[in-house]
């Protein structure tokens, strides 16, 4: 998890995912805290911390799949290429938060997933965001396949998830109708 996470996150107690696991559908591995500085001058959680909430819970998924440091160390990481944030409810200062992660497809490089905000004590849905990630070689500087322990992984957890409902919001453009 990133150096710059919240003290009071905590990532859930699922081992990384290894061959024959049972995945959950959907995964629930982070949740935190609102913290000062996240509360804008409207006494609401920022814009920019609802991403960097979202980050750490993929930061939870890679942890997961096995990205870890020595995977990053060796060169191998995932880059977010496209996110798409919806911002439905409020939140503020030290309310809990949960992030509820969706693998919704996998290829050789790309990642698709979904997370889902809920405030962690009543379970109102706060936010979502839709992400696309590119696998890439960092050494190279370039996208490259997903290595294999990885890939079984994910393929795991999109096979898990596939039995889900497709969240509303998937591919949802952001435009103002004409009248």
């Amino acid at each position: 998890m990133s150096a710059n996470a919240p003290q009071s996150s905590s990532v859930s107690p699922l081992a990384p995912w290894q061959s024959g696991d049972v995945v959950p559908a959907p995964l629930n591995i982070y949740s935190c805290l609102v913290e000062q500085e996240w509360v804008d001058y409207n006494g609401h959680m920022t814009e920019a911390a609802y991403l960097s909430a979202f980050g750490w819970g993929s930061d939870a998924l890679f942890t997961y799949i096995g990205d870890n440091d020595a995977y990053r160390s060796a060169g191998n990481s995932f880059y977010t290429v496209e996110t798409h944030i919806v911002y439905e409810s409020e939140a503020f200062l030290n309310e809990p938060l949960r992030i509820e992660t969706r693998v919704l497809a996998v290829d050789v490089k790309r990642l698709h997933i979904h997370h889902t905000m809920f405030n962690g004590d009543n379970g109102k849905r706060l936010s979502t965001t839709e992400q696309m990630l590119v696998h890439v070689d960092m050494n190279a500087g370039k996208s490259a396949p997903i290595l294999s322990h990885v890939a079984a992984a994910l393929d795991a957890i999109s096979k898990s998830h596939s039995t889900l409902p497709v969240p509303d919001d998937v591919g949802r453009v952001m435009k103002i109708k004409k009248k």
